[in-house]
This record gives structure tokens, C-alpha cells and sequence, in this order.
């Protein structure tokens, strides 16, 4: 029986790279503005009444960086805890960096984990919290195991086209938007899952493993998995450069 009463951590999977926008840093420290993703996640997370959780950041690439920026959390107002992926670690997989944390006690087995990515950006305000009111929710009368946060619809990064019987075009839409639930990073993990991460995540493979890839499928299969949907605007992912200006065009109109 889950109990509904659990505390949260929050977890922050800070650990790739930022090589494709241009920086040999990790990507977490991309600078929008006078402040880092880092810098607006946590605070965004703060805004949505988690400032007395502790948080915990899962590192890889050049996490010495992170570290100098972050130190323990002060300046925010916060608890911070680190796990360091081992070194030759790199692209293990946040399957992999998730139960490292787990087996060196960064994470508390006994408390459920929101878990993010502070590579992108969320604009709608108070959205952490709600998601975790949702999810709080969804324990309670569906005994789901772990919530994903969805994006409503995603824009298709090609030219979609529709033919008739003879294979002419009859329609053409550059980039169209397709209404299909769209994963953005973000979760939130009762202690239960830990014993199926435990399980099922392979720390000796030799390729990278992700939560994503299977222990949602096999919560899902056991309908433990739920979703909350938030539309696709509130969503700022930075992947591109052309993503990155965006973003920074979004935050200036957000924040005036």
C-alpha cells in the first residue's frame, strides 16, 4: 500500500553535455540571460514551495563545474546532495545515474523523487506544484507507482505530406504540430519503483540505459504509470540553437 504521506526529494539529472549549443560545459549551465537552466529550474522549484526539500544532482560530464556553481545550495536557500557518475561513465544513461544514486545513498530510498531535467525550461507558473497535486491524486485512488508530466502535442521537425491513390501530394505542411502525449523529462517516482529500478537496470551493459526506455513500459503494462498533460506552450526544450533563441525571446516577454 502506498503511502500518501511520503516526503519528496528532488532530483536533478544535470549531467549532459552542452557540445551542440556551442559550450564544452555541461548543458545545465547554458546562461539565458544573467542565470543559468540550473539557476531557473531551482528557482522555479522554490516558487512552487519545494525550497525546504532537499535536492539531489546527478552529475557526469565535467561536474566540477556544477559543483563550484551550485556548492551547498546556500545562496538558493536549499539542501543540496551530489552523485558523481564514475569516472568512463559517460553516456551510461539516466537509468544507470538514477540507481548509482540510489546505491550510494544520494537518494532516500524511503521518499518519493520528483525528477528533472534542468536542460530545458517550464514557463508555466506553479506547474511543479500542481503536477505534484495531480500525481498525490492519482496515488491515492488509482495506486499508480510514478506520474509523467506530457505535453499536450510537439511540433514534427520535418515537412509532412498527404497522398492521394496515385501518390500525388494533396496536402503539404512544413513542421506541423501532431496531438500526441509527448514525454518533457519530468516525473515523479514513489519508493516502490526503486525495487523495479533495482531489478531491471542493468549497471553492466555496455550501452546506455534509460528510465524511459524500461521501467516506464513496465509500469505502464501494470498501469502504474500516470500522466499529466500540460499544453505544449508551457514547454521550452533546448536542443538547437534555434531553440536556445526561443527560449531566451520566450523569457523576455515572460518575465516584463
Amino acid at each position: 500500500m502506498i503511502n500518501g504521506n511520503k516526503d519528496i526529494q528532488i532530483a536533478l539529472l544535470a549531467g549532459g553535455m552542452g557540445k551542440r549549443l556551442g559550450i564544452d560545459a555541461p548543458k545545465c549551465l547554458l546562461k539565458i540571460g544573467d542565470s543559468t537552466l540550473l539557476d531557473i529550474c531551482i528557482d522555479r522549484l522554490i516558487e512552487n514551495g519545494f525550497k525546504d526539500k532537499e535536492f539531489i544532482l546527478l552529475l557526469g560530464y565535467k561536474h566540477e563545474m556544477v559543483r563550484e556553481y551550485i556548492r551547498d545550495g546556500k545562496r538558493y536557500g536549499i539542501k543540496v546532495r551530489y552523485s558523481i557518475d564514475p569516472e568512463g561513465s559517460v553516456g551510461w544513461g539516466k537509468g544507470k545515474a538514477f540507481k548509482y544514486a540510489l546505491l550510494n545513498n544520494a537518494i532516500d530510498s524511503k521518499k518519493r523523487t520528483l525528477v528533472t531535467f534542468p536542460d530545458d525550461i517550464l514557463v508555466e507558473d506553479g506547474i511543479y506544484a500542481r503536477f505534484l497535486q495531480d500525481h498525490l491524486e492519482a496515488v491515492s485512488r488509482y495506486g499508480v507507482y510514478a506520474s509523467i508530466a506530457l505535453v499536450d502535442k510537439v511540433e514534427y521537425p520535418y515537412g509532412s505530406a498527404e497522398l492521394d491513390a496515385n501518390n500525388n501530394i494533396v496536402k503539404f505542411v512544413e513542421k506541423p504540430m501532431l496531438n500526441i502525449h509527448t514525454s518533457i523529462g519530468l516525473y515523479i517516482l514513489e519508493p516502490e519503483v526503486y525495487a523495479i529500478i533495482d531489478e531491471h537496470i542493468d549497471m553492466g551493459s555496455q550501452k546506455a540505459v534509460e528510465l524511459e526506455s524500461v521501467i516506464f513500459p513496465i509500469l505502464a503494462e501494470r498501469g502504474l504509470l500516470h500522466g499529466f498533460i500540460i499544453n505544449s506552450g508551457s514547454w521550452l526544450p533546448i536542443n538547437t540553437l534555434k531553440e536556445y533563441e526561443k527560449a531566451i525571446k520566450v523569457l523576455v516577454n515572460h518575465t516584463k
